[in-house]
């Protein structure tokens, strides 16, 4: 994934045109420029990149069989433990266990097709470790 990616490709406003208010010298409301939106997009840009690390690192880690593919799920989707086992009706100590490949491995196909279907995914990709594109990011 990278920055062209993600659904800020090009700023917060998507190019419609935003209108603000501001007090000038003499203390009356006038019309801004849109160019107050810019350190908002900045910021924006800086916090997907750092998503993208974030997504890298876990690719990472799947790849030397540290977590299972359900930690990149949880990642690119912008969840924590607590987030996805509120999501699927989970502890949070029976995801954080489900992230071990180990065990990973012999969940049931009830709990898969719930991870599956929470991220929309197929259980054959979760199943087989396919990284999709996060729900977000699909077209």
């Amino acid at each position: 994934m990278t920055t062209a990616d993600h659904p800020l490709d090009e700023d917060i406003t998507e190019g419609q045109k935003i209108v603000s208010y501001s007090v000038n010298r003499q203390g009356e409301y006038e019309l801004v420029p849109e160019f107050i939106w810019q350190p908002v997009n900045v910021v924006n840009h800086q916090a997907w990149r750092e998503i993208e690390k974030k997504i890298a690192r876990s690719r990472q880690k799947i790849l030397a069989g540290q977590v299972s593919c359900l930690h990149y799920y949880m990642t690119a989707n912008q969840m924590d433990p607590a987030l996805l086992a509120q999501y699927t009706g989970q502890s949070r100590w029976k995801v954080l266990m489900h992230l071990v490949p180990f065990i990973f491995k012999r969940l049931s196909l009830d709990t898969l097709r719930s991870y599956a279907q929470l991220f929309r995914i197929s259980v054959d990709d979760l199943s087989k470790g396919r990284l999709e594109p996060p729900v977000y990011n699909r077209k």
